[in-house]
């Protein structure tokens, strides 16, 4: 055993830490990005190169099956998040990436299924890249295409069957002025929402408008004893802290509702 690395016995014994969670997102996010990810796997090679620079960069010995192994709890959780998105009394913010819901449906949830409550109301760490490696996208040129995008898309003469479907789905989709509308105004918004978030992560928190903001909530029906521990809470975690100025009211509201049920 070489100097410096901790052999692991087995997968089931191989500890994966939230870098290494991590790392494994992004070089196979960038190996679907590099055509290794033709179908719904990856080719040998995409898992063999992940345990090599996990291996470099932790000093742990890692072998390309327990990449297969995560691979399986990965899918598991994708599963369980679309299994979320879809039922009633959820819904989805695309830009915060999370799973939204309103204080009693989270309950219910909760009280059925303990474990859900890491998807409910909290932002899904790097959903994109699950996307891309665990789900039905495949990744080009830095964007991710859905296998219903890729059925609109041209078969460049390739097969003649269902040839006449696909352009006329091509002529209905094509973008009108409203169209472009539409989305220069989804573009200035996603811009404005990222300088606020600039500003925001920009120095400390300043922790009296913090409180501000927070008790400005009891003009929703809160009492200032919940609303004083939600601000105990956040004065622990910076981080929390500014994910929590960075959301809007019915966000913070979801947040909160979700803080005070966890400590029921």
């Amino acid at each position: 055993m070489s100097k410096g690395k901790d052999k692991v016995g087995g997968s089931k014994q191989f500890r994966w830490l939230p870098p290494m969670h991590e790392m494994m997102l992004k070089i196979l996010a960038e190996e679907a990005r590099k055509g290794n990810k033709p179908s719904s796997t990856f080719r040998a090679g995409s898992f063999a190169l992940v345990a090599k620079e996990i291996t470099a960069q932790f000093g742990v010995e890692c072998h390309p099956s327990y990449v297969d192994n995560r691979m399986r709890t990965l899918r598991t959780m994708w599963s369980t998040i679309q299994t979320l998105r879809k039922k009633s009394g959820f819904g989805w913010d695309d830009n915060l990436k999370m799973i939204t819901c309103d204080a009693k449906t989270y309950q219910e949830e909760v009280m059925a299924h303990r474990k859900h409550a890491d998807y409910l109301n909290k932002k899904i760490d790097f959903y994109d890249e699950l996307a891309i490696v665990v789900g039905k996208d495949t990744a080009t040129d830095g964007f991710s295409k859905s296998y219903v995008d890729l059925e609109n898309e041209p078969n460049n003469g390739s097969s003649t069957i269902g040839s006449g479907i696909s352009k006329s789905r091509k002529r209905a989709r094509a973008p009108s002025t409203a169209d472009d509308s539409v989305l220069t105004d989804l573009s200035d918004q996603l811009r404005d929402i990222a300088v606020a978030l600039k500003e925001i992560n920009r120095g400390p928190v300043d922790y009296t408008s913090l409180y501000n903001e927070v008790m400005a909530l009891t003009a929703d029906g809160y009492s200032e004893d919940m609303l004083a521990t939600a601000f105990d809470h956040l004065c622990e975690n910076e981080k929390t802290a500014r994910g929590f100025l960075a959301k809007n009211a019915r966000l913070r509201k979801l947040w909160i509702d979700g803080l005070l049920f966890s400590q029921i």
